[in-house]
């Protein structure tokens, strides 16, 4: 039977997002259930669970009326141990939300209002790790079942590890090897002959495939007895392996530990992947604009506490449509990789470039030292352009007009920057192109006051 995902919110259109979001994401696999408050969740649960259904997760908001978020997910932990709790709130306060990790479980608080992807990635997550949670839990049953029945006979636990999609370890209570299948020993490459082997040597294996910072928190966790714990090794040849630790109770004495590991590497790398695709322009491999403003705020961010100049830029090649008329598209998306890598030439590893749209460029120069440096910059990036470009056969001249604009003189934050980088550039364009121009508030004045008399 499929398991639920409930969520929780008093304000309708927010729960009916919230709602519509998982759905998206997750509704081929859990039923999605909403719920206007507290008490409507209670009852919401109540049901779920008489008709035979596990709650995977708990999505509820902290600000409600009758019942607030943190008394619901603290009574519904009594209820619903297994169900993992995220927490919505728009104003974290650290005693509040300690409370309910103390008393709830609470897996995680995201802040309002959500970020689509960072709400979809973390209740995945969740998901995930609440069937992990059932499977391991799952499997302790068959473990205590089995130790009953069967005494010290191991037979049906070896069968049952062999049939799980994922590498398990099994230890006593005085860490030695009682088994383990052979997912485990694929993961870390273990031969036949470390079947027989002694536990420290097996151990020995996995610890010289890891990093030396993973291996000294993997030792650790080794030595301890009664922790649950997650986390994520990184092996030297770059896999990324993830591993859930779990003590083994029989009749309420820990008598030893399950790991259980997971060849993560290919969906870090494509999540990897897919976050570098979202934050970078596919022709250039620039920033786009998503992570270049992200990166300006940053180093805005920082310069309040540690003053600095900034240099922001537009920066515009001229007539490039002509070009992209005349010698077509291909030509025009070489030029512009041609061009990107002249300019990367003439800065520093700290000054950021990015492509804004089309034929035109960003980019902010953080800690120069004084206004000059910015124009001498913006001179070589100028200069940079003179030479022709020779592709596949066409010799193609272009050059640029660029604006720049000085943080803190010329604005205090990102768009008031950008905006005066932008003006200054069509000075730029009106002084003939094939030049740069520093933003003036004077002549910007001068400029609304001809545009009004006319």
């Amino acid at each position: 039977m499929r398991s639920a995902i409930v969520c929780v919110d008093d304000e309708s259109d927010i729960l009916r997002s919230l709602g519509n979001q998982l759905k998206r994401h997750f509704g081929k696999d859990y039923d999605i259930e909403l719920a206007s408050d507290g008490e409507d969740a209670v009852s919401l649960c109540a049901e779920l669970t008489a008709e035979g259904k596990d709650i995977a997760l708990i999505v509820s908001d902290q600000k409600m009326q009758r019942m607030g978020g943190d008394t619901l997910l603290i009574r519904l932990h009594a209820l619903y141990p297994k169900a993992l709790k995220i927490m919505l709130t728009g104003q974290a306060n650290a005693n509040s939300v300690g409370n309910v990790v103390n008393a709830a479980a609470l897996y995680r608080y995201i802040t309002k209002p959500w970020d689509e992807t960072d709400l979809i990635l973390t209740v995945a997550e969740a998901v995930r790790r609440f069937q992990q949670d059932r499977q391991l839990a799952e499997q302790n049953e068959l473990l205590k079942q089995t130790n009953a029945k069967l005494n010290s006979s191991l037979s049906l636990l070896l069968a049952t590890l062999e049939a799980t999609s994922e590498g398990i370890l099994v230890l006593d209570r005085d860490g030695k090897i009682v088994s383990f299948n052979q997912k485990f020993a694929r993961i870390w490459h273990l031969s036949d002959a470390n079947s027989t082997a002694h536990e420290g040597d097996m151990l020995d294996v996995i610890l010289e495939q890891l990093t030396n910072r993973d291996g000294v928190s993997f030792q650790i966790a080794i030595a301890q007895n009664n922790i649950e714990k997650h986390n994520f090794l990184k092996l030297k040849n770059g896999k990324i392996i993830e591993y859930y630790l779990r003590p083994q109770q029989l009749m309420g004495e820990i008598v030893g530990k399950i790991w259980s590991f997971r060849d993560v590497t290919q969906e870090k790398q494509t999540a990897a992947i897919a976050q570098h695709q979202a934050l970078h322009d596919a022709l250039t491999n620039l920033p786009n604009r998503i992570l270049f403003n992200q990166k300006l705020a940053a180093t805005l961010s920082d310069a309040t506490k540690h003053p600095k100049l900034i240099s922001v830029m537009f920066l515009d090649l001229d007539r490039f449509k002509e070009i992209n008329d005349t010698l077509g598209h291909l030509i025009g998306d070489l030029l512009l990789q041609n061009v990107v890598q002249r300019l990367i030439g003439c800065l520093r590893e700290t000054d950021v470039l990015a492509r804004w749209g089309g034929d035109e460029f960003v980019l902010f120069l953080p800690g120069i030292r004084r206004r000059e440096d910015a124009t001498e910059i913006a001179h070589k990036l100028v200069e940079a352009l003179q030479p022709h470009f020779c592709l596949q056969g066409n010799c193609v001249d272009i050059t640029a007009s660029i604006g720049i604009a000085i943080y803190p003189d010329d604005g205090a934050d990102s768009n008031t920057l950008l905006h005066n980088a932008d003006v200054a550039l069509y000075q730029a364009k009106k002084c003939g192109r094939n030049n740069y121009q520093l933003y003036s508030a004077r002549e910007q004045e001068i400029e609304k006051k001809l545009t009004v008399d006319c």
